[in-house]
């Protein structure tokens, strides 16, 4: 070989090596690849403080107590004066409205054998209450003990009117603010009131709250309760129904609904019945034995059947959670409250809600 190709053969070799060199393919001469950094550790994320409990919501504080249901009400009720209605029960007044929403009912005796209502508005005022009828005698005597209120009626007899405006009641009838026609019945049994319509006019002329009535209550029913004589034939539950006979043209029972926990309320056999959705429902059944009586020829010619609840004591029942109890009652005056006691003389306590009272003259017995 020619020195000139042995001199090229060298130089080719030599720039091979640096080719392979540069392309990785001479490792052993670069020497061991090191090694990666191993990797961090991380930090411990620090420990997070728990979370506080929340507060639990406060209670709110109970409002305070109807004087006339013994349930809470709101405060500003407190200021609003009572509002009474007389209300027919003539069969073709039925179905009524508002009575569902009355704190007190009264029933009492009229003429021809029937009878009507005298409501007591105070914890509700539903949109509408009526037929409104005529007042009687009585009525003067049961508006009187509750301060001044608003007393709502048709009417009344001549000889009834100055007692009436004796009362302590501001007086409302047809002509004022409130009144209405129900086109729909044909009257004297479409006389119809709108309750806060009339409350605004009575306190316009001076209505006023009322005092307390001397009512208690309280939801445990106390010891005490009638049972059935063991001589008794047919007697089952004295506290279960009461029937009461009222009037000669027919009866009034109310009959205990043990799941709903009130008295219902029927007549001739047939459940008294509300306009709406509502139900009447009594909490408690209080019948007085009041004096009956009748007075001169003022009832299209025939005497006028009357009541009168003013005594020192007589007697009184009551009925409350499927028992009854034997009581007395008070009004010693016409401008004093209704009084419930029971057989200790001591206040009588009702079960919280609504009371219907009649007035018959006389008690029904036991085992009816």
């Amino acid at each position: 070989m020619k020195p000139s190709h042995l001199v090229l053969s060298a130089a080719l070799l030599s720039v091979l090596a640096l080719v392979l060199v540069a392309c990785g393919g001479g490792k052993d001469l670069a020497g061991p690849t090191p090694a990666p950094d191993a990797p961090e550790e991380p930090e411990p994320e620090p420990e997070r403080e728990p979370e506080p409990e929340p507060e639990p919501e406060p209670e709110p504080e109970p409002g305070p107590l109807s004087p006339l249901t013994g349930e809470e009400i709101d405060e500003e009720l407190l200021d609003r004066p009572l509002l009474l209605a007389k209300i027919d029960n003539a069969p073709r007044a039925r179905p009524q409205s508002g009575l569902e929403a009355a704190d007190i009912v009264f029933e009492e005796r009229v003429e021809s054998g029937l009878t009507r209502f005298l409501a007591v508005f105070h914890s509700q005022l539903p949109d509408t209450v009526g037929p409104i009828r005529s007042a009687r005698p009585v009525d003067a005597q049961l508006m009187s003990g509750y301060g001044r209120s608003g007393f709502a009626y048709s009417g009344a007899r001549d000889d009834v009117q100055p007692m009436l405006r004796d009362a302590p009641s501001v007086l409302t009838a047809e002509g004022r603010q409130g009144f209405f026609r129900d086109g729909s019945r044909g009257a004297p049994f479409n006389l119809y009131i709108d309750p806060a319509a009339i409350l605004d006019d009575v306190r316009s002329r001076g209505a006023e709250p009322f005092d307390d009535v001397r009512w208690h209550f309280d939801a445990a029913p106390p010891g005490g309760a009638l049972e059935c004589p063991d001589d008794a034939e047919g007697c089952t539950d004295p506290g279960e129904r009461v029937r009461v006979d009222i009037s000669s043209r027919y009866d009034t029972v109310f009959t205990y609904d043990a799941e709903a926990g009130l008295y219902r309320r029927s007549e001739d056999g047939q459940a008294t019945r509300v306009t709406g959705a509502g139900e009447v429902g009594a909490a408690n059944v209080v019948v007085l034995d009041t004096r009956f009586y009748f007075s001169g020829p003022n009832c299209y010619g025939a005497p006028c059947p009357e009541t009168d609840v003013v005594t020192d004591t007589s007697a009184a029942l009551v009925l409350r959670d499927g028992k009854r109890y034997e009581a007395t009652y008070r009004k010693p005056r016409q401008d004093s409250p209704i009084e419930v006691f029971d057989t200790h003389g001591r206040p009588f306590t009702f079960k919280p809600g609504p009371t219907w009272v009649l007035l018959p003259d006389g008690l029904p017995a036991v085992t009816e």
